[in-house]
């Protein structure tokens, strides 16, 4: 057995921003909702989430402006992505144990879901896919293949392997595709329609091709945020 080790309250509320930021899920520059909607939400006092955003401020995760437009917002895309990629410098090769960890899981999960998945998931992974064809933006991307990789995690019907792909995501801090990265965009795309396609037809064997494809593309977007950090 291995020791407990305490978090303070306002530790989790850090950690489930971050997660959030991590994943994509808050776009950079993003308003958080409101204190009291925040610490409603995590069940903590508002004292105890000021804490919270005081830690997320002196790591650069986020702003707090004051005076009536104020409040806290995420920060900007290059701080993100510095970020990412100071984290990937300091430990490389933890980021290619994430995305061996969610090839797995989401490879898993493309099969359960091709014969689980009900209409309320295939309309979720639709609105993720119409998300990801207007996307503007790398993090408008990054969050619309997020939200589609939950909804694909929910559709298995199993919540550990849910948790594992949202878990996974988390983990996965990488920096935000440049503008003229539009190739890689297009291509990963059309792997991800491929996927919903599949999914939408109940084939398994093309649901997992479809997303063996999509993880041949993070290995080599992963390896050149590598080399290009190191």
């Amino acid at each position: 057995m291995r020791q407990v080790e305490p978090q303070a309250a306002h530790g989790l509320a850090v950690d489930l921003l971050q997660r959030q930021i991590h994943s994509g899920l808050l776009l950079p520059a993003e308003r958080l909702p409101a204190e009291r909607q925040l610490s409603d939400r995590f069940g903590i006092s508002r004292v105890t989430l000021r804490e919270a955003l005081r830690v997320l401020e002196t790591n650069q995760y986020i702003t707090v402006r004051r005076g009536a437009q104020g409040g806290a917002f995420v920060t900007d895309e290059e701080r993100l992505s510095q970020l990412a990629r100071r984290r990937m410098t300091r430990a490389p090769a933890t980021t290619m144990r994430v995305v061996e960890f969610l090839t797995v899981n989401q490879l898993a999960a493309s099969r359960l879901a091709a014969v689980r998945r009900g209409t309320a998931d295939l309309k979720r992974m639709r609105q993720a896919m119409d998300m990801m064809t207007s996307a503007e933006n790398g993090p408008q991307r990054k969050q619309s293949e997020a939200l589609f990789l939950l909804a694909l995690g929910d559709a298995t019907q199993n919540p550990l392997l849910s948790r594992a792909i949202e878990d996974g995501l988390a983990e996965l801090f990488l920096p935000f595709e440049k503008t003229g990265a539009e190739g890689a965009a297009s291509t990963a795309l059309k792997s991800f329609e491929h996927l919903f396609q599949a999914l939408s037809s109940e084939d398994v064997a093309s649901s997992e091709a479809a997303m063996a494809d999509l993880h041949t593309q993070l290995w080599d977007t992963v390896r050149r945020f590598t080399r290009n950090a190191a």
